[in-house]
């Protein structure tokens, strides 16, 4: 069984700083070291994050990314064991949420009690789009 986790935080710096563009390289290449394969969106104020692997794996990476100085409020809103990666082949894929899309997002995480599953599961649809796939 592999664990999937799942987590917001409040980014310290604006939309389309280069301090984006490092974390992003930094977890395609220690994630694909690690084996760990996952998803990154950004909205103007937050960081969602899947991250997928060994438990092992995933918990220290949290543990690292919990205490990165480049966000904060870390909340895990998931964590489960799956037989098998959703993000399979994505060390980390990237979205920078539209307005319409954060609103949308949002609205499930506040409102609804499944809607971190809802969430989760565009997360893996979105995934599945050739186009934005970067391994």
């Amino acid at each position: 069984m592999l664990t999937q986790l799942f987590y917001t935080s409040l980014c310290r710096s604006s939309r389309g700083h280069w301090s984006d563009f490092v974390i992003l390289k930094d977890a395609l290449e220690n994630n694909a070291r690690a084996g760990v394969t996952g998803y990154l969106l950004r909205d103007r104020a937050h960081f969602y994050q899947v991250l997928e692997g060994a438990a092992s794996v995933v918990d220290a990476l949290f543990d690292r990314i919990s205490a990165d100085d480049r966000h904060s409020n870390v909340t895990v809103l998931m964590r489960r064991s799956v037989p098998e990666r959703s993000f399979l082949g994505w060390s980390m894929g990237y979205a920078d949420l539209s307005a319409e899309d954060n609103a949308w997002f949002g609205r499930y995480l506040r409102t609804r009690t499944s809607g971190v599953v809802v969430q989760f599961n565009r997360l893996e649809r979105r995934a599945r789009q050739p186009t934005l796939r970067a391994n």
